[in-house]
């Protein structure tokens, strides 16, 4: 087991080698990974160049960014069978054309042309093996594509959830502050008061006194009192004296 030294010096080391940094040497590192692994020479037919190889790989290592060993082996497994379907598909090529040679050999005799469906009928087990392990590549390529995508998303859950993304009290919200009125917001409308008065009963107006000539100074007589204006029975019907 490392000691506490041990991993701190590692770790600044790996912090110190970057890699080569000039572009000539950029260009040397690249073929580093065809030298073992799936990558080796021995992996590349004598029909194929390596620096396609390390093209591609170059393509799916920037645009996935594998961060362990274990993102890494699924980007080799895409890398991997998409090399092997490149393949397939120039063996096919040639899988036809060979087809139809030994369909012409065969038929010399009668007849010189050489249609697609008398080359398949030719070697159509060829075909058919070529096919399944076409099939079998597609399904690994699926398969490591969905589990990356798997491993990817469970990292960025890890992450997100790591004590440094966390707050100290997760379960306190931080109060919002209060807004504040603007001249512009609406304002809510005084309440009238109401009279009992303007509900159902309707008030004539009251027929004002006439006012006195001008240049007096007497004050107005008071409204007559129709009580006391009203002759009485003696006045009305007067009778005789009685005599003596």
């Amino acid at each position: 087991m490392a000691t506490p030294k041990q991993t701190a010096a590692n770790r600044t080391n790996s912090q110190k080698s970057t890699g080569p940094r000039t572009t000539a040497g950029k260009a040397v590192s690249r073929f580093n990974a065809l030298k073992n692994g799936i990558y080796a020479v021995h992996q590349i037919m004598f029909d194929e160049k390596p620096e396609d190889l390390a093209e591609l790989s170059d393509e799916y290592r920037e645009h996935h960014n594998p961060a362990d060993s274990d993102q890494r082996f699924l980007v080799d497994e895409l890398v991997h069978n998409e090399w092997r379907l490149r393949r397939i598909r120039r063996v096919e090529a040639e899988l036809w054309q060979t087809a139809s040679n030994t369909f012409l050999v065969k038929n010399i005799e009668v007849t010189l042309t050489c249609t697609s469906g008398d080359a398949f009928a030719t070697d159509s087990s060829t075909f058919e093996r070529l096919q399944r392990v076409a099939n079998s590549c597609e399904r690994a390529y699926h398969r490591a594509h969905k589990e990356l995508e798997r491993l990817q998303a469970q990292a960025k859950v890890g992450q997100a959830l790591s004590p440094a993304n966390v707050p100290a009290n997760p379960g306190t919200a931080e109060p919002k502050p209060a807004a504040e009125p603007t001249d512009s917001a609406p304002q809510p409308e005084q309440s009238k008061p109401t009279s009992a008065k303007m509900g159902s009963i309707r008030q004539n107006p009251q027929t004002p006194a006439p006012a006195p000539p001008a240049g007096t100074d007497a004050a107005p007589a008071p409204a007559a009192n129709p009580a006391e204006t009203r002759p009485s029975d003696a006045d009305r019907d007067p009778k005789p004296p009685q005599t003596a």
